[in-house]
């Protein structure tokens, strides 16, 4: 008689695009998942000669997938999106709101509701800005933290929550003000208290085999030097050292907003290297291109992010130069998703177009960017990123048995080119079957909907926001905006 090893998850059929190093794409494949971890990745045959599983997934007329990674986005965004979008004070009014118009609960059940979003589109792994605006972090609390973690963790979902001062550098105190309790309280925070929460919250969640870990992040990775004042160098060079100083001690790098013009300060001011990874990074020289290759600094491109409408970002030039460059949604707020598949395409589309020429941007090298040069960039690619053995089992089932992915060819090309987030039907993250059918195992979809909508209500009554809710003039029939 046969005999099997009996492990947790066997995935049996479809088509295997590993991304792992030689790039296998293995047909009618099969995948063996214990204790979290993958076991065996091959062919079906060999799979179900050698193991029994608790629970078999039928992958047949479905393509698998690592899980993708969303490098960038903003807490807060999800339940903000569409407000404002058309306000030129846009990051002001969004600072206003965050730093003092908001409940405990609505760092939770945003946390809850973008969680959700990113795991029904795809997304097992994300990186995320404790705020958002022009830099409205809150850092006056480890509490606010903590709530976001805690609604990540619930649904389930890999994320790396990043936080640090607030605004940009010289870094200076921020008024706050908190809504819970009988009566509204309000406290200024400096740049050494921000850093203290900073530095809870990072020891707090800073265990690599965590689904939830947190790091160091600024909202600008630096200003240009030779813009200022001696007297605000000197508070910049030390504000720098601080925030430098906590990245190593913790392991876990640094994550900020960059771009063209101000990198060679940071370099200057130590904020470039491989455990940093800079975003949006439109604008850069040659000079810049050179400075990311030589320091081994990582690009986070968020395509559909309003900074790449104001400067390109030469993903291109930088791939050219051995520079790791990642894909981003800057999700949610005011006008995007967290679809990494929408990114894929527009990633493509502006380099093509730019260049005119449709050979730029490979399908297989974009899809990249979204799995294995994604999870390099944060620093996680040991763990995550391919389907590999001993690497974490974070694994998606995209079903292509639909009439935009069909017929079934050249199904590494089809999944960038035709997919969106809606196909994935089937979610794995750290070897547990978080979305199957479509359907969320870990929590209650519509509570967590219905809660996320009253909190939202409450916020726009209590920052009157519903003047920004209308259509604005132009809206129909015009080629712009009023």
């Amino acid at each position: 008689m046969p005999r099997y090893i009996v492990i947790d998850i066997v995935i049996e059929g479809g088509t295997i695009v590993t991304m792992d190093d030689e790039r296998r794409i293995i047909h009618d494949g099969g995948i063996a998942i214990e204790k979290g971890a993958i076991l065996e990745v091959g062919n079906r045959d060999d799979i179900s000669a050698e193991y029994k599983a608790k629970r078999v997934l039928n992958a047949e007329k479905h393509a698998v997938l690592p899980g993708l990674i969303d490098t960038h986005g903003h807490s807060g965004h999800s339940m903000m999106k569409t407000i404002a979008e058309t306000v030129p004070g846009w990051g002001t009014m969004i600072e206003e709101v965050y730093l003092r118009g908001v409940k405990e609960e609505f760092w939770y059940i945003d946390s809850v509701l973008a969680s959700l979003e990113r795991l029904k589109f795809g997304v097992t792994t994300g990186a995320t800005f404790l705020g958002g605006g022009r830099g409205a972090y809150r850092t006056d609390d480890p509490k606010f933290a903590e709530l976001h973690m805690d609604g990540a963790r619930e649904v389930g979902i890999r994320e790396i929550l990043g936080l640090g001062p607030v605004g940009r550098a010289p870094y200076t105190p921020r008024e706050y003000h908190d809504l819970d309790g009988e009566k509204k309280t309000s406290r200024t925070v400096d740049f050494d208290g921000m850093m203290k929460t900073t530095r809870k919250i990072v020891e707090k969640y800073g265990d690599f085999n965590s689904l939830v870990t947190a790091r160091m992040t600024v909202s600008s990775i630096a200003p240009n030097l030779d813009d200022l004042s001696a007297e605000d160098q000197a508070i910049v060079r030390r504000q720098a050292k601080e925030i430098r100083a906590l990245a190593d001690e913790s392991g876990r790098g640094i994550m900020a907003h960059g771009g063209g013009g101000v990198i060679k300060s940071a370099k200057e001011l130590g904020l470039m290297g491989p455990d940093v990874m800079l975003i949006h990074c439109g604008g850069l020289t040659e000079e810049d291109i050179n400075i990311f290759a030589e320091t081994g600094t990582h690009v986070s491109h968020c395509p559909r992010a309003r900074a790449i409408m104001r400067r390109r970002c030469p993903v291109p030039e930088l791939i050219d130069a051995g520079v790791n460059v990642a894909l981003g949604t800057d999700g949610s707020a005011p006008d995007r998703t967290f679809d990494t598949f929408a990114d894929m395409r527009t990633a493509q589309t502006i380099q093509r177009h730019y260049f005119h020429d449709s050979s730029y941007m490979p399908p297989g090298k974009v899809l990249g960017m979204a799995t294995i040069d994604a999870a390099n960039a944060l620093g996680i690619g040991k763990e995550v990123g391919s389907l590999e053995v001993g690497k974490r089992a974070d694994v998606i089932l995209l079903n292509m048995n639909k009439p935009h992915l069909t017929p079934r060819f050249m199904i590494p090309q089809r999944i960038v080119y035709e997919a969106y987030g809606h196909d994935v039907e089937t979610s794995i993250i750290d070897g547990k079957i978080v979305m199957e059918n479509r359907v969320v195992k870990t929590i209650n979809e519509e509570r967590a909907l219905d809660h996320a909508q009253r909190v939202a209500e409450e916020v726009v009554e209590y920052n009157d926001l519903e003047k920004y809710m209308g259509l604005p003039e132009g809206f129909w029939r015009s080629s712009k905006y009023g």
